[in-house]
């Protein structure tokens, strides 16, 4: 199982729809400052060398994103099963 964080994604999509507003584009640095998220903490996250995200964050980052266009937790976070690995399903007692 990977679990993965789409902020590249998600900030590309802002940055399209600032364009659109003629706004320059959004920044990690600008990010943090708006959103309240460290810059190291979003650094690690778009370049995908994160090992955990703390639930505050995801709040923090949704809130923001929010302020462009509707985003949940599934833009922000995608499952992919590895299907190297199999998924073991607990047996009823």
């Amino acid at each position: 199982m990977t679990i993965s964080c789409r902020l590249r994604v998600l900030l590309a999509r802002v940055n399209v729809a600032r364009a659109e507003r003629d706004l320059a584009p959004l920044s990690l640095r600008q990010l943090a400052a708006e959103s309240g998220v460290s810059l190291s903490v979003l650094t690690a996250l778009n370049t995908g060398r994160n090992q955990r995200i703390d639930y505050h964050t995801i709040d923090r980052l949704l809130v923001c994103f929010n302020r462009y266009f509707r985003v949940s937790t599934a833009d922000l976070l995608a499952w992919e099963h590895d299907p190297a690995s199999p998924i073991q399903v607990p047996c009823s007692p």
